[in-house]
């Protein structure tokens, strides 16, 4: 167990002593692996998760979903805000500008949310 736990993906790694009887139930075998990953080896959790969801709907289910900013723009209303909420090192910046100048609404506002900005998005939206 303990060679097991060690390793740097012990969710693509047999689970010692049980992977024959985990593997016959495939009904709820691999939902038991995501629960020994989690209770054994919590930073794994994610990736057993992901492993989980695929291997039962598809991984349609986790990929991640992105969308430009004019297909947000089409799918919103002129008095409900955007928000995106963004992973490190991503910027739709220069896009949403690039959309504002297409449709002549540019400078746009924008509001990079932190502490003490709520002031400033509410004046924003009221504007």
């Amino acid at each position: 167990w303990k060679a097991w736990i060690e390793k740097n993906d012990p969710e693509n790694f047999p689970i010692p002593d049980f992977a024959e009887k985990i593997n016959s139930d495939k009904e709820i075998g691999s939902f038991i692996s995501m629960c020994l990953i989690r209770g054994l080896r919590e930073d794994r959790t994610r990736i057993a998760a992901i492993n989980f969801i695929e291997s039962q709907v598809g991984k349609a289910f986790t990929k991640p979903l992105s969308y430009t900013p004019s297909d947000n723009l089409n799918e919103s209303i002129n008095i409900v805000p955007i928000l995106y909420l963004l992973s490190a090192g991503a910027d739709p910046t220069q896009s949403i500008d690039d959309l504002a100048k297409k449709r002549r609404k540019f400078p746009t506002e924008k509001v990079s949310m932190g502490e003490g900005q709520e002031v400033v998005a509410r004046r924003a939206i009221n504007a």
